[in-house]
């Protein structure tokens, strides 16, 4: 089962498809139509075994499930 943010990427990628914006087969179409939008870093979790860049009060768990490969 999806989480609904993966549900509604899905439904979003289906429709800029279907409008011709958006080609499955082709990653560079991708990179095309969101190269406008600003970039924004993602917060990264620290690797099992290596430093964590924050201090551990400020790193806080993912809360989606389809982000975390040992969620169940």
């Amino acid at each position: 089962m999806m989480c609904l943010a993966c549900e509604q990427d899905d439904i979003w990628f289906a429709y800029l498809e279907s409008r011709g914006l958006l080609k499955s087969e082709d990653p560079a179409s991708v990179d095309a139509l969101f190269a406008a939008f600003p970039e924004q870093p993602v917060p990264v979790q620290a690797v099992e075994g290596e430093q964590p860049a924050e201090t551990p009060e400020k790193v806080t768990k993912n809360p989606f499930s389809c982000d975390d490969p040992t969620a169940g």
